[in-house]
């Protein structure tokens, strides 16, 4: 069986960019060893810390995501107390999903995990390398459009 082939050098930006994406999506969705949630309940927790409380609907609006999937890691983070469901202010009948302080380490503990494979890769970047990466990602991703 024949297969096509993949380039494995970028030879345009876009190219470069999905090939990262690629990559580092990889990286972010392994399970790693000392991991206290998965990738998909860290998402929900960085959605509450990014946005603030907000109810199930709202996080799976924001999260383009079935309600029921928010509501499947909600009741799983709930369980492990990195998240409350609190009484909503403006309407008593409904609740909100609030980040707790464990949900707070939880997710910076997932972050710095990964963080440091990205730190490893740049190792031997300067200084002035390493900030002109930074400026070129924060303006492409300031002008990628919200889904």
């Amino acid at each position: 069986m024949q297969t096509g082939h993949v380039a494995t050098e970028a030879t345009t930006a876009e190219d470069a960019v999905v090939r990262l994406m690629m990559a580092m999506g990889r990286r972010f969705r392994a399970r790693l060893d000392g991991d206290t949630v998965d990738p998909a309940q860290a998402s929900l927790l960085y959605t509450l810390k990014v946005h603030g409380p907000l109810r199930l609907g709202d996080v799976a609006e924001v999260m383009k995501l079935d309600a029921s999937t928010v509501s499947r890691h909600v009741q799983q983070l709930g369980d492990r107390d990195l998240i409350e469901r609190e009484l909503d202010p403006e309407d008593a009948r409904a609740r909100i999903i609030v980040l707790t302080d464990a949900g707070r380490a939880a997710l910076k503990h997932t972050f710095d995990q990964r963080r440091a494979f990205v730190t490893e890769a740049l190792a031997e970047w300067g200084d002035d390398e390493r900030e002109r990466l930074r400026e070129d990602l924060v303006r492409l991703t300031d002008r990628l459009p919200d889904l």
